[in-house]
């Protein structure tokens, strides 16, 4: 199962990836983490037990 955080992780990454390709950084790192916070609480609140892979 891969985790609510592990998931937020990824999702935050492509986002500031897509979005700030010229950031330094600090301001890369500050995207980051003002966009992982909101997408770690929603699918916190969606799937409060994880969200199970099927293999």
């Amino acid at each position: 199962m891969i985790s609510n955080e592990q998931r937020a992780h990824d999702i935050a990454l492509a986002i500031v990836q897509a979005q700030g390709k010229d950031l330094d950084p600090v301001e890369a790192y500050h995207r980051y983490v003002n966009t992982l916070l909101p997408v770690l609480k929603e699918i916190d609140k969606d799937f409060p037990h994880g969200i199970k892979e099927h293999l």
